[in-house]
């Protein structure tokens, strides 16, 4: 197990949706200089980079997102930029990490090896994504490991090992998770019709599995309406052997994960999502820290030590320019007579249009800084409040800044509630403990 570090603090935040440079705002900025600060004062600061960072020059870097998802840049500049705001180290595997193809993540690792900072998730093969990335620091060494049950193209981003002298595939680190959806016998009979009517709806590897398999979801007979999700086992023991060498090997391990499944009720995690969580610290993680919802999510203090399951997101930027031809097509069929002229239109206004459709909403545009203090035995999780910028203009919105008191109050109040299920409680300083 990890040995914590005598007096060792760690900064973990959210999705960074980074596009262009940020530092120097901090000059006039006095909110989002005080968050610069609270990342620069810890030992080892982590983030979930969900941007690519990349010339769009860039020989085989290619729109390689799924048709229904965002596709996401960073100029080349944004990596130096992402070190002088304080951060050392990435969480890569999430359902963004190709949205450029394999050139564009390779790129992105070139970049970031560039300004010196470290990165876990993606690599040429599975080992090399699943491997432990570590920062050292004057007060200890820390470990990353990043993982993602949500990667996109769900088909493809998956890193391989190589295989009887077929060559490995680059990609993520994927945890595969299968939805199960449990329903009364007349549902699963009118389903076995609507596969038989519609065939390409079954996603069953062979047609000889016994089990109901339409749109990647299985469906079981039982008494009552629900879903669950069930991992893996392979995957799950390869990502616990990860968690197992980084306890090996550093003084604090931390396991990020990004998940997508039941984000739209993200005050409840899943259940295997707390299975695991709690698995990984049993095995000696130290923090536990979940990405992907886009809101802020409840904290579980689990053998003492902290579970964080969404700390929203920390930089999320919409000037995004230019745009690739599907966001076009797509929003003109779903959002019809609303969706703007592209003729007339500019990249602002589709983004407009869409952000409206799918996170015009307060919360997305709240967040949390959780510092983590290990000083021999003891741990002390802290969590400060920032605020993005709900309904400034594009310029200003999605950098992370300080909050008045009020909405400090109302963001760890928030929390607090959605922990209490869940044991823990977030005091009015942000402090998080046992209920």
């Amino acid at each position: 197990m990890a040995t914590t570090g005598g007096g060792l603090t760690i900064a973990v935040v959210g999705d960074c949706i980074a596009s262009r440079p940020l530092v120097q705002l901090a000059a006039r900025d006095e909110p989002f200089a005080e968050v610069v600060q609270i990342l620069r004062g810890a030992d080892a600061t982590i983030g979930n980079l969900e941007t690519p960072i990349l010339d769009l020059g860039l020989p085989g870097a290619v729109p390689w997102a799924a048709p229904d998802d965002w596709v996401v840049r960073a100029e080349p500049a944004v990596a130096a930029d992402l070190h002088a705001l304080g951060f050392d180290a990435f969480a890569r595997a999430n359902n963004h990490a190709l949205d450029w193809s394999v050139e564009g993540m390779r790129e992105t690792s070139r970049l970031l090896d560039s300004a010196g900072l470290i990165h876990a998730g993606v690599g040429e093969s599975a080992s090399a994504a699943r491997a432990p990335a570590y920062v050292e620091t004057p007060a200890g060494r820390v470990a990353l490991i990043s993982a993602t049950t949500s990667p996109s193209p769900v088909d493809v981003a998956a890193a391989l090992e190589p295989f009887h002298g077929i060559a490995g595939r680059p990609g993520v680190h994927a945890v595969r998770v299968r939805p199960t959806i449990t329903a009364d016998a007349a549902r699963i009979e009118w389903l076995r019709e609507l596969r038989d009517a519609v065939p390409e709806l079954s996603t069953a590897w062979t047609e000889t599995e016994p089990d109901l398999e339409l749109a990647r979801t299985r469906f079981v007979a039982g008494d009552d309406l629900g879903v669950r999700y069930l991992v893996e086992p392979d995957d799950l023991r390869a990502l616990l052997r990860s968690v197992k060498l980084a306890t090996q090997h550093a003084e604090v391990a931390v396991l990020t994960l990004h998940v997508h499944q039941g984000d739209r009720r993200g005050e409840l995690p899943p259940a295997f999502l707390r299975e695991l969580s709690r698995a990984a610290i049993d095995l000696g993680a130290d923090v536990v820290a979940v990405s992907g919802p886009h809101r802020l999510g409840p904290v579980e203090v689990h053998a003492g030590k902290p579970i964080l399951y969404g700390l929203g997101d920390f930089i999320w930027s919409d000037l995004h320019e230019p745009l690739p031809a599907y966001f076009w097509s797509r929003t003109r069929r779903s959002l019809g007579d609303a969706a703007p002229d592209p003729e007339a239109a500019t990249d602002a206004d589709l983004l407009h249009v869409l952000n409206e459709d799918a996170f015009d909403d307060p919360e997305v545009f709240r967040a949390v800084i959780a510092t983590i203090t290990f000083d021999g035995g003891a741990l002390r999780t802290r969590l400060h409040p920032v605020q993005l910028g709900y309904g400034e203009p594009l310029t200003r919105r999605g950098i992370p800044r300080t909050t008045p008191p009020a909405v400090a109050t109302e963001i760890l109040s928030a929390i607090d509630e959605r922990s209490s299920s869940l044991g823990a409680s977030v005091s009015p300083d942000g402090i998080v403990r046992l209920r």
